[in-house]
């Protein structure tokens, strides 16, 4: 417990909270700055199924308020029955086969031509390329893996024979650019049809050691062998970007608090990493005891997990500084989308009381039954909050928590028609991020001299781009 103390009180809690700070020295990477890698970052995911969804296409991206679009996501594969590893592409229709065959969602109102013999990229890989074109500054990585594709991990990162063959199969198919072909237009896809769109590997591994959503064989060996998979990384994309003469990014979600050393020998697979993407975001959610904060910025002592002192976003950013990540390498997670909790009580205007959403539905984009709706739902499909996330509508009221540095939304009659059980009227409170919570963020990323900051993900934005706007700051 003494250590614990020491720990948060060595973080820098800027954003009005009255915590002191006293941060250690951030330690310096173990290697130079390479020059075509940002030096600050704001990244956000784009998740393929967007254009399903909210039907968010990639021209809809605001492609001036980041500088990285890590693209949700590649799977990696593995064939018992072969034992070949590979890596893959999630979905060829939207990922490079979907004609748009008038201006209205590409990038520079130009339709797509099957019938051309010379074009080989459609969907969203074609829009992303034609993204990059009109904003240099732009790098777009792959991200591998993920909740429900990380199946394979703890397989392919077992042997050096599997990892080699699954690096060298990610390398071919998205830094090489050689998708599959044999689909329709008859054109897409083929040797090279996506070179030079990707610009590094994101890895997801979610996570090692864990069952989590249906990892096959995890053990207690994924946590060195997660080191020596992003060890096989790091040499495969040096190899192959002395060919070309560019560097190529290599960066992972890591978990938050305490559980990002149970699952990772954090300062030693940092090291091959240009950056961290730390997913300090769902703290607490629908499974838990009691309505609480999505994301912390600093801790509750009313938090269902608040003897756990990293259980917020600056006590998850000293841990990491104390466990060896250089703080140029530190970049903080920031959700675009809410925690909803139904059948509240009413103390506190239902914030930390027990709750029951029986009746939602966690396949629904409709907002009164998401248990995680987006702050886009929320604003401007919604109306239950203002863009600027200080005013509530439709029955909702604004709070602020100063203990967490996070906004909620509470109804004590909120109207919910979709349910599937149980009456339409109930107690709600809605966790939620905020500009003035990012804010925090922000001024956090500034202060500690950290690399930057990354959303999950972008169609979750308002249609005013409220929330990335607020990380504008770290590339000024």
């Amino acid at each position: 417990m003494r250590r614990s103390r020491r720990l948060f009180a060595s973080v820098a809690v800027v954003a009005g909270v009255g915590l002191a700070l006293a941060a250690p020295p951030a330690q310096a990477s173990t290697t130079k700055p390479t020059p075509d890698a940002p030096r600050k970052v704001v990244t956000a995911y784009f998740a393929d199924w967007d254009v399903y969804g909210r039907g968010y296409y990639v021209k809809d991206i605001p492609a001036t308020k980041l500088n990285v679009i890590q693209y949700a996501f590649g799977v990696p594969g593995y064939d018992p029955a072969t034992g070949k590893a590979s890596c893959d592409v999630l979905d060829p229709w939207a990922d490079y086969q979907q004609v748009y065959w008038t201006g209205d969602n590409t990038v520079d109102g130009v339709a797509d031509d099957p019938s051309d013999p010379d074009q080989h990229l459609f969907g969203n890989f074609n829009q992303l390329r034609k993204l990059k074109a009109a904003n240099p500054h732009l790098k777009v990585e792959i991200s591998l893996g993920g909740w429900t594709k990380s199946t394979w991990f703890s397989k392919l990162a077992s042997t050096p024979q599997l990892r080699q063959q699954f690096v060298s199969s990610c390398i071919d198919t998205f830094i090489k650019g050689d998708l599959p072909g044999g689909g329709w237009p008859e054109g897409a896809g083929g040797a090279g049809s996506a070179a030079g769109l990707f610009d590094g590997i994101d890895i997801d591994w979610e996570y090692p050691t864990q069952v989590a959503d249906g990892n096959v064989d995890p053990g207690p060996a994924d946590r060195h062998n997660a080191t020596l998979l992003a060890a096989e990384f790091r040499k495969q994309l040096d190899a192959y970007g002395a060919t070309t003469g560019k560097h190529y990014l290599l960066t992972a979600a890591l978990p938050a608090a305490t559980s990002s050393t149970k699952y990772y020998e954090l300062r030693e697979f940092s090291k091959y990493l240009d950056w961290d993407n730390v997913m300090t975001y769902d703290f607490n959610v629908a499974s838990g005891p009691k309505a609480s904060p999505n994301t912390l910025f600093t801790p509750d002592p009313r938090d269902p997990n608040a003897k756990n002192l990293t259980w917020n976003t600056s006590g998850t950013v000293a841990y990491y500084l104390l466990n060896g990540v250089p703080a140029n390498k530190i970049v903080v997670g920031v959700p675009f989308y809410g925690q909803q909790y139904l059948r509240t009580g009413s103390a506190n205007h239902g914030l930390y009381t027990a709750f029951d959403n029986t009746g939602t539905d966690p396949n629904s984009l409709t907002v009164d039954v998401a248990p995680q709706p987006s702050y886009h739902a929320l604003v401007d499909e919604g109306g239950y909050v203002d863009a600027a996330g200080t005013k509530g509508g439709s029955g909702y009221t604004v709070y602020w928590n100063p203990l967490a540095g996070e906004p909620f939304l509470s109804n004590p009659a909120a109207e919910h028609p979709n349910l599937t059980t149980g009456p339409a009227t109930v107690p709600t409170v809605i966790a939620f991020s905020s500009p003035r919570s990012i804010g925090e963020r922000t001024k956090l990323v500034k202060a500690l001299g950290l690399r930057g900051a990354m959303a999950w993900e972008l169609s979750q934005d308002s249609d005013s781009h409220a929330l990335i706007s607020a990380l504008g700051p770290i590339l000024g």
